[in-house]
């Protein structure tokens, strides 16, 4: 057996990718976490400029909003009497330990790497605000276009079905799908499914850690293990699920949809 020589002409293939490193120290990424003034290590999701701050009480329970004031052409959809109004019907008190409702409007990096209609944050710290368990509700551009490939997956064909409902304007093309978000159908995706979905992932997290007698081990370290090792898709599903569940809850008593409430 010959014994093995370099050969110069053998170059790797992936000198000069991304598989070996390059450009990956000047990738366009949204910056995460930094010292704040306060010298705290921050989530840029923490890193707010309300223009407003209220406090709500829903059943007993404290409810703060920090409000963002859209920029021109954006819209949450909804204003905070809204979401207040929303979660005084939600069934079985499911909206407890929630301490923040936060109006965000990203920047144009955070919508084109991190974009969505919104998020829940177990725990989030935002100064003199005080810190808890926090539900995000994005703004979005109205008028702005969305484009998905027509080769969806099963969780993206779904998520089609569900714009749909929400009343979006979707056209085919050869090769995609467009989606053009309106006012209104904001309004009906961020009050009506994506602040129950916020919800649902909230209800599963209380139900599998915090409820002693629900939880997946009576060891919270366990049971908190064990939650956050569950698939995305899971959480995902189960969120999906109790939005879709509560809402037509609130729609067969009359709650939803209602006018905007200043």
């Amino acid at each position: 057996m010959k014994p093995k020589t370099w050969r110069p002409e053998r170059r790797n293939r992936k000198i000069g990718t991304a598989a070996s490193g390059y450009g990956q120290s000047n990738k366009m990424v949204v910056p995460n976490s930094r010292l704040d003034r306060f010298g705290f290590d921050t989530w840029y999701v923490e890193r707010l400029n309300p223009t407003r701050f209220e406090e709500h009480h829903i059943r007993g329970n404290s409810v703060k909003v920090l409000y963002e004031t859209p920029y021109d052409g954006f819209t949450y959809g909804c204003s905070p009497k809204d979401t207040m109004h929303l979660l005084s019907h939600v069934p079985n008190d499911d909206c407890y330990h929630i301490e923040f409702i936060i109006f965000h409007q990203p920047t144009r990096k955070q919508i084109q790497l991190d974009s969505a209609w919104g998020r829940l944050w177990y725990y989030a710290n935002f100064g003199k605000y005080g810190s808890g368990p926090a539900i995000y509700l994005e703004a979005q551009e109205i008028n702005s276009q969305i484009k998905w490939s027509r080769k969806l997956n099963l969780e993206g064909q779904a998520e089609l079905k569900r714009l749909r409902e929400d009343g979006h304007l979707i056209d085919e093309t050869k090769r995609d799908f467009i989606i053009t978000l309106r006012e209104k159908t904001i309004r009906n995706t961020v009050l009506y499914r994506t602040l129950l979905h916020e919800l649902g992932h909230w209800a599963q997290y209380d139900k599998d850690f915090l409820d002693e007698d629900t939880a997946l081990s009576t060891d919270s370290d366990v049971a908190y293990e064990l939650y956050f090792a569950k698939p995305q898709i899971e959480h995902e599903q189960f969120a999906h699920r109790y939005a879709s569940e509560v809402g037509d809850q609130l729609r067969l008593s009359g709650v939803i949809p209602f006018e905007a409430l200043k």
